[in-house]
């Protein structure tokens, strides 16, 4: 549960960033990166990608970022910075596909619950499981001044129900 907890703070900072225009001083030099997320030989779009230092606590910097139609991501660092750290990272992919369902209405009335369920029951996870948990997941990368473009594969593609967990 822990695992989901940091990845959603993460996924929330590379998705709606912060603003700021001056580096933080202790921030190491950031290399451009660009990962390629593929599923069954196919380009992944509209994947959350998130990288973490292997050794996180000499070098907590996380990067990230939501892929395109290409499956490439450009990894920015703390959802602001363009580039990466220089490292060894695990990563994590996530995606869910969710109903296009407005909740408008107030949520004591009967029609706001049956659209609540509607949603859960038409909501599905689309990476395996492993990939998803820093603690699981098999993708690594190895950041250097030289190495910067990678392509990590997150086959088979899947389509599991969500559980509410």
């Amino acid at each position: 549960m822990r695992q989901y907890f940091v990845l959603i703070i993460f996924v929330s900072l590379f998705l709606f960033g912060c603003s700021g225009e001056h580096l933080p001083p202790n921030l190491p030099k950031l290399y451009s990166v660009t990962l390629t997320i593929v599923q069954d030989g196919k380009p992944f779009n509209g994947a959350s990608v998130v990288i973490v230092n292997e050794n996180y606590a000499s070098s907590p910097w996380a990067a990230g970022g939501v892929t395109n139609e290409q499956g490439q991501v450009k990894l920015r660092t703390e959802g602001k910075y363009s580039g990466a750290p220089a490292g060894k990272y695990k990563v994590t992919v996530t995606k869910v596909e969710t109903p296009d369902i407005e909740l408008t209405e107030d949520s004591s009335s009967p029609e706001y619950n049956k659209k609540v369920k509607e949603i859960q029951d038409n909501t599905f996870y689309l990476v395996e499981d492993k990939f998803t948990k820093l603690d699981t997941t098999p993708l690594r990368i190895e950041i250097t001044p030289s190495e910067k473009n990678f392509e990590l594969d997150v086959s088979p593609a899947v389509r599991k129900k969500y559980s509410g967990k």
